[in-house]
């Protein structure tokens, strides 16, 4: 027992998040199973039909109401709510074993738009910090731009691989632009 309250204690929250799924399992399935067992199953149709019509009435009108409010709450939340901010826009082009990425230094702290395209195949655009961590990617290809918007919060080197296997040199398709 005691083990189990160093685990809950010391911040394992998987382990919390489990325990307390578990316990809202049982009471649950017993909810059910005391439902269950005490149904009668000699009610009339036309009692069921109007409680069943009455319920499903204000579920209906329960479940439009709470869409409304969330369609409404999650419109403050897309890029085009907050008015089209500036934004440093990159043209990037990859080619077998290349990247092309213009401008290369990039202001710190402000949005930046990557434009993505590829000259002759489908290459990963990955973009990593200085410190090694991979923080952007998206597909490179032919004839399409993808966009990946970004926001620089460290200054440094930034390294660009491809992430995809593209040919014999994939390895050497490697990049860098200097974020300050």
């Amino acid at each position: 027992m005691e083990e189990w309250r160093s685990v809950l204690h010391y911040g394992e929250p998987q382990v919390a998040v489990g325990v307390v799924f578990l316990l809202l399992s049982i009471l649950i399935v017993s909810v059910l199973v005391t439902i269950a067992r005490q149904t009668v199953s000699d009610v009339p149709f036309e009692r069921v039909q109007a409680v069943g019509y009455w319920v499903r009435k204000r579920w209906l009108g329960f479940l439009c109401a709470l869409l409304v409010v969330v369609v409404g709450l999650s419109l403050f939340d897309l890029p085009y709510a907050r008015g089209g901010a500036p934004r440093t826009l990159v043209h990037v082009k990859g080619g077998q074993f290349y990247w092309l990425i213009q401008p290369s230094v990039l202001p710190l702290g402000k949005k930046v738009r990557f434009d993505v395209t590829s000259v002759d195949v489908n290459h990963g655009f990955g973009i990593y910090d200085p410190d090694g961590q991979l923080i952007g990617s998206v597909q490179a290809m032919p004839g399409y731009t993808n966009k990946l918007d970004l926001t620089f919060h460290k200054a440094g080197v930034y390294r660009v691989l491809c992430l995809e296997l593209c040919g014999v040199s994939h390895q050497v398709m490697q990049a860098s632009f200097t974020v300050r």
